[in-house]
């Protein structure tokens, strides 16, 4: 069945704004049995269409040019792209930290009190996907004893995640969050969870191992240089048969990045960055990291029709004696 948040987020997803009214909602709900009836009714929507370029005759997304990404830069010109990142989610953590987790008008401060219980149980249906895709290709959750959710923000997803797994370590590099998150999981009686703040490229190295690495609605908000440094250092961490489940933007319409050009400019105030690291770039990290992809699909996660959002579930091969030697 079609659910009042499935409409919802279709609406935000496809349209980039809310339903027109209460009754729209409930025609929805009434009319589509399943969501793959319901993603199909938006997708051919003519508001839809508009919205994507098809009724100006634009190309499609897959046919668009290449764009300038510039990834390799010093660890220099890393740390202070990383410091930026860390004063913006800083900030964003102090005045709009739910906002900046789910960005939808309910979850401002102003009316949070009244939204808080959709938002905290919203990351159940993460974790549910999580489980999906790893029992899709044949992984036993319950074999996987420790898991590093980067990027935990206020915990949404992490109460959710240490009860299905038996040891949870969540990073953040904005401290307010980190704050907020340790007040939630403690509220909800979670004990097996460890939080740490991530802000420096040697605290990254500083990661431990984990048989599962989580990492969702995170990357795309850092510089392509940090994504593809903290893809590097998170895969570092997987033990040897270890899985990562991450997502990332892998291609936006019209967008470029010049590291020089992008620390000349002021940070957003009261909003965040959205970047993009090109899938050739992820597959280099993966397979440099020792990686096998086991799973790519494009999942919706920006949603804007001029972006391409991949989720990747990859696993680190494990070698026999005669292979490392």
């Amino acid at each position: 069945m079609v659910s009042r948040e499935d409409v919802i987020a279709a609406y935000r997803l496809f349209l980039e704004r809310e339903p027109e009214s209460e009754q729209a909602v409930r025609a929805h709900m009434e009319s589509f049995q399943n969501l793959e009836q319901l993603r199909q009714a938006f997708f051919k929507a003519p508001e839809f269409r508009g919205r994507s370029g098809e009724s100006q005759g634009t190309l499609p997304i897959d046919q668009a040019q290449a764009i300038e990404v510039e990834v390799d830069v010093g660890d220099a010109a890393l740390e202070r792209l990383l410091a930026r990142v860390e004063e913006c989610w800083s900030r964003l953590g102090r005045e709009e930290p739910y906002w900046s987790v789910l960005s939808g008008p309910r979850f401002r401060m102003a009316n949070f009190a009244q939204n808080e219980q959709h938002y905290q149980g919203s990351g159940e249906s993460d974790l549910l996907r999580l489980l999906t895709w790893l029992e899709r290709n044949g992984v036993d959750p319950s074999a996987l004893g420790s898991l590093l959710e980067f990027g935990c923000g206020t915990g949404r997803v992490t109460r959710w995640l240490c009860s299905r797994f038996p040891r949870v370590v969540a990073c953040d590099i904005s401290e307010p969050h980190l704050i907020l998150a340790q007040e939630h999981l403690e509220r909800s009686g979670c004990r097996n969870v460890e939080f740490r703040q991530v802000r420096s490229i040697g605290q990254l190295g500083l990661l431990p191992e984990a048989d599962l690495i989580y990492c969702v609605l995170v990357l795309q908000h850092n510089p392509p240089p940090v994504i593809a440094l903290l893809l590097r250092r998170l895969l570092a961490c997987l033990t040897p048969g270890g899985l990562a489940f991450f997502q990332v933007p892998t291609y936006a319409r019209d967008y470029r990045f010049r590291c020089s050009e992008h620390l000349s400019k002021p940070l957003p105030k009261g909003s965040f960055e959205m970047h993009v690291l090109p899938q050739r770039d992820v597959f280099a990290i993966v397979q440099k990291a020792d990686c096998d992809v086991l799973e790519v699909l494009p999942d919706g996660c920006v949603g804007n029709p001029e972006w391409i959002s991949n989720t990747f579930l990859v696993r680190r091969r494990v070698r026999t004696n005669s292979e490392k030697n």
